[in-house]
């Protein structure tokens, strides 16, 4: 009860297969694939999964030390004259254009290095949006942020240390670069370019969540089911239908009700 498991008709060796391959896989498994692999049903594989991701949710804990943060935008190709609602499996609207700006997801990531990863759809990235987002996810005493040069991170100075990399100059300069977060993007849509192709804008916080878990466990050398399960058990988030009622809903098991 109250658990991921709660009102399921599937046995639980069975979930436990499912949980086993997408933890083996490194960029992660589409439900199709489950759904041939397993001989169950594509709703069944479907729903599965996106409880499974929800299993997958860290505890609430804060990155310290060196942090980088930066936004990636999430689309494909964008098409003239063509609005897609969240629930069809292209996150492209209407505009061509590329980076700040566009109508695609735009996510926002902070990675500790040597540590672990935190992302969060933010639609609207403002300072104080932007602030709300470091201040619940970092420490500010013995840490220091690095970001690029976006006017929008200037506010953040006034919770913690900041040091600034100009890519218009350059991509490093010793310690001050944001690279660590920005492989962490790249190995997030190639994942999702490799296994699903496309996913919805309404979902696309729960494909994060999977990545996360990846990224924070890739030096991880024990019994990583065993792991899984344990923290699976303490989450009291659960998705109640295999289709979420609306976005919020989504956002609400992601991030909880702000």
């Amino acid at each position: 009860m109250g658990t991921i498991f709660e009102e399921t008709r599937m046995e639980l060796p069975k979930w436990f297969q499912i949980i086993t391959l997408m933890l083996n896989a490194k960029s992660s498994i589409s439900a199709k694939e489950i759904e041939r692999n397993l001989g169950v049903t594509y709703k069944t594989a479907y729903y599965a999964c996106m409880r499974v991701r929800i299993g997958m949710l860290m505890p609430e804990t804060k990155l310290n030390g060196i942090i980088e943060m930066d936004e990636s935008y999430f689309g494909g190709k964008a098409r003239k004259n063509h609005t897609i609602s969240d629930d069809n499996v292209s996150l492209a609207q209407t505009t061509l254009k590329r980076g700040r700006g566009t109508n695609k997801v735009s996510v926002v990531g902070m990675v500790q290095r040597q540590g672990n990863v935190k992302t969060k759809i933010i639609e609207k990235l403002t300072k104080r949006n932007l602030l709300y987002m470091l201040k619940s996810n970092a420490k500010s005493d013995n840490s220091i942020l690095m970001t690029d040069g976006f006017r929008s991170y200037n506010e953040l100075e006034t919770y913690i240390e900041r040091l600034v990399v100009i890519h218009s100059k350059q991509y490093s300069k010793g310690i001050v670069h944001i690279n660590t977060i920005e492989g962490f993007w790249s190995y997030v849509k190639n994942g999702i370019k490799g296994s699903f192709k496309s996913v919805s804008k309404k979902y696309l916080p729960l494909y994060l969540i999977e990545f996360e878990w990846k990224f924070n466990n890739r030096n991880f050398k024990g019994n990583e089911l065993e792991k899984f399960l344990k923290n699976a058990l303490f989450q009291e988030k659960e998705l109640e239908h295999w289709k979420a009622q609306s976005s919020q809903q989504i956002k609400n098991i992601a991030y909880g009700n702000e």
